[in-house]
Parts: C-alpha cells; structure tokens; sequence
C-alpha cells in the first residue's frame, strides 16, 4: 500500500518517503518516514539501478 500510496498521491514530491505509522514502521496507516541510511547513500542507489538493467534488460538512463 506503501508504495500504491507514493505512485499515486497528489502530495507526493521526489525524495519522500512513506511507511508504515505503527511501531517499527512495522505495520498501521501510511506516513511520511525517515529515509533510512542506505536509501540516502548514492553509492548504494547506484548498484541498485545497475543490477535493476541487468536483471531486466532495461538501460533507462
């Protein structure tokens, strides 16, 4: 629902984030969340968008 929720928002801006309001962000209503850690690293983005071409095919960029 998360992710539904960012897609289709009208309040939705590049580099929110959202998760779940409960403890833990574990469960419960969909929220404005911290990004963690790894989310804001460019190094780790990077791997992700590589290994997202290769698994799909896909060059977007």
């Amino acid at each position: 629902m998360n992710q539904l929720h960012a897609a289709t928002a009208p309040i939705v801006r590049g580099g929110d984030f959202f998760g779940p309001s409960g403890s833990g962000e574990r469960k419960g209503n969909v929220t404005p969340v911290e990004a963690s850690n790894e989310a804001k690293d460019p190094t780790v983005g990077k791997r992700l968008w590589s290994a997202a071409e290769k698994l799909t095919g896909v060059t977007y960029l």
